[in-house]
């Protein structure tokens, strides 16, 4: 690596290494001698000697004057930058992480307005490989046959595996369809009789947990948070075992 090159990898632009190495070689120098000897338009070069002084890699020399001129800074400025950054990086960086920290475990929910945005969110469900639902596929096909039996027959063209926990009114009107088409991709279970059909959904895939509206007006909510996710599914194996 060229010492251009190193320069740029602790922070400096190209114009930045050029316009300092220039200043270490040949000394003071004013803006048109610095532009001419590296290339640069002068136009631009004001705007890198000030960003080079704020940095303190260069100074003005005092006593021309109206004429500017500069100088570049021992090299060991240069260290004193890097230490000065890296002071303020440790300062920030409790206070970054815990930003980080919130971020990265903070629920994102988004809202889907719509019978359409709904079937967006029952084909986003499609990116997993696997999804869980409760609800009722009876009152789904009501709602959305075409629909219904398009998003089945992806699933099954994808190979995603199907968990299904459904009312008892399900059994009989779609249940043999699911179990038709996913065949060995699809398990499900069944609520009592004694409880009624239902006009909602959940939908649980990867991060996301979906809950959808099956009637008006219809709308879905989407939590994306790995930890609701995790407790749904949870959740969804102990209803699964108790059935």
């Amino acid at each position: 690596m060229t010492l251009q090159d190193d320069l740029r990898a602790i922070g400096l632009t190209k114009t930045e290494a050029a316009v300092y190495l220039y200043l270490l070689e040949n000394g003071v120098s004013t803006p048109p001698q610095i532009a001419k000897g590296t290339g640069i338009l002068r136009t631009n070069g004001y705007h890198i000697l000030q960003t080079l002084e704020h940095k303190g890699l260069i100074r003005p020399e005092a006593g021309r004057g109206k004429r500017i001129a500069y100088f570049a800074s021992d090299p060991e400025a240069l260290f004193r930058s890097i230490e000065v950054q890296r002071e303020a990086v440790s300062r920030m960086l409790p206070d970054l992480r815990a930003l980080y920290t919130t971020q990265e475990h903070k629920p994102k929910i988004r809202f889907y307005d719509g019978l359409e945005q709904v079937k967006e969110v029952y084909w986003l469900s499609l990116e997993a490989r696997e999804i869980f639902g409760i609800g009722s596929t009876k009152t789904l096909n009501e709602v959305m046959s075409d629909y219904f039996k398009k998003y089945v027959a992806e699933a099954k063209k994808r190979n995603i595996i199907f968990h299904d926990i459904l009312t008892s009114d399900s059994k009989e009107k779609s249940g043999p369809f699911m179990r038709e088409t996913l065949k060995g991709l699809y398990d499900e279970k069944y609520l009592p009789e004694k409880f009624d059909d239902i006009s909602t959904d959940m939908l649980i895939w990867n991060d996301h947990t979906a809950l959808i509206t099956l009637q008006e007006p219809y709308f879905a909510t989407v939590i994306t948070s790995p930890l609701i996710a995790k407790t749904m599914k949870t959740l969804f194996y102990v209803m699964q075992e108790r059935l």
